[in-house]
């Protein structure tokens, strides 16, 4: 455990004013300041996608550090590469929120910054001093944005809650049971991810708010109910309505059907979605009878009969490369994509060449692929990017940053 003894904290540290706009030769968040509390995933994935943006994050991390820094490869050394991606960009400090000699540093730090986010628990938060009421009291202007299992304002609020948890009572794992017949997980953290998105949409929210009030405010996103409004979008279906007209799900695609479909040398998603499209396809394939067959005439009845409008389009596919799939597609203006792996991607053509994906170089790791934002703008640049810090790295410089300085 390192708790540096450090001076007092000016009794009224000055909250920070709104800030201004970046110049156009600068990224677009630059001048904003953000205090990332987080842990594994959803709260680091906010912080990322502000700093990708070019805000200045600090990530303050309790003694052993976040641990995101060790899960999956590279993790025994503190260097995953889930941590290695998520924190780039992000300057390092270890707080000890529960240490009384290290809460000068908290205050400090909420004091500077525009924004808060953080996944604790309510109870921590309370706990911590980072309820509202404290955050408001010390800095009137600053914006909160907490993120948790459930909302903070429900019974529920302390309940620990992962990714898996998220799936499964949003009714998100339920979608596969629709396709499949039993319950699933995705395959990625789709509800840490989601949710870390909605986390920074409502941080940019909150500042167009504060920028016109002056005053700060407090955003909560429980993931539970973000995930569900995520998946019922397009699966409530029938129950929209009140009484139910029909049943949940989107039947387009929960058949089992709906896939990419093999080629002669890999797997390719061929999709003639509207009229228009599927005219061309039938004359592409030489199969006019299509245009009025009753499962496949238009766009409503191959949504209703996606069985044998996909078996439709894996006798096509079966029958040829992706290369030939893609020229004859491209050329009636259908939409194709070949498959790519995702060991591929690296070396993709298209997005091989990318921004979102840079050549940087880690002081342990070496040369490693950094995956930024995929976001332009036409008078901002990308900020460059800087190496995921060793936790506690930046402690000197962020203690003189907020107007403190370690004990000699």
């Amino acid at each position: 455990m390192r708790n540096e003894q450090v001076n007092g904290i000016p009794s009224s540290p000055a909250a920070p004013s709104s800030p201004a706009a970046p110049a156009a030769s600068a990224p677009a968040l630059a001048g904003l300041r953000v205090l990332e509390l987080g842990t594994v995933i959803m709260a680091p994935y906010a912080g990322k996608i502000l700093a990708d943006l070019g805000a200045d994050v600090i990530k303050a991390e309790q003694p052993g550090g976040d641990i995101g820094r060790r899960i999956g490869l590279g993790g025994a050394e503190g260097a995953s590469v889930l941590a290695m991606n998520l924190n780039a960009s992000k300057r390092s400090i270890i707080v000890d929120a529960a240490a009384a000699r290290d809460r000068p540093v908290l205050e400090g730090l909420i004091a500077w910054s525009d924004v808060i986010i953080t996944n604790l628990l309510p109870r921590r938060r309370a706990r911590y001093g980072l309820d509202w009421e404290t955050v408001h009291r010390l800095n009137p202007r600053a914006i909160l944005c907490t993120a948790q299992g459930f909302s903070s304002r429900s019974d529920r609020a302390d309940a620990p809650a992962y990714d898996d948890i998220i799936q499964a009572g949003s009714g998100l794992a339920d979608t596969y049971r629709l396709r499949d017949g039993s319950p699933a997980y995705s395959p990625y953290v789709v509800a840490d991810k989601v949710c870390g998105m909605t986390m920074a949409q409502a941080v940019l929210a909150a500042l167009y708010t504060t920028s016109a009030s002056g005053e700060g405010t407090w955003v909560d996103v429980p993931m539970v109910e973000t995930m569900s409004a995520f998946t019922l979008v397009e699966h409530l279906g029938g129950q929209t309505y009140s009484p139910p007209r029909g049943d949940v799900g989107w039947s387009r695609v929960l058949a089992p059907e709906h896939r990419p479909h093999p080629a002669l040398d890999g797997h390719i998603c061929v999709m003639p979605y509207t009229d228009r499209n599927w005219a061309d396809f039938c004359e592409l394939i030489g199969r006019p009878d299509y245009l009025d067959h009753p499962d496949l005439h238009s766009n409503q009845a191959r949504t209703s009969n996606p069985r044998m409008y996909e078996s439709v389009l894996a006798d096509y596919a079966a029958a040829r490369t992706c290369a030939q799939i893609e020229e004859e597609c491209r050329r009636y203006s259908i939409p194709v994509q070949r498959v790519v792996r995702i060991d591929e991607i690296p070396a993709d053509p298209y997005l091989g060449a990318s921004d979102m994906l840079t050549r940087e170089r880690h002081d342990t790791e070496g040369e490693y692929l950094h995956v930024g934002s995929p976001v332009t703008f036409s008078d901002h640049p990308r900020p460059d990017v800087r190496a995921t810090s060793r936790l506690d790295a930046d402690r000197a410089e962020i203690l003189e940053l907020i107007g403190l300085a370690p004990a000699t």
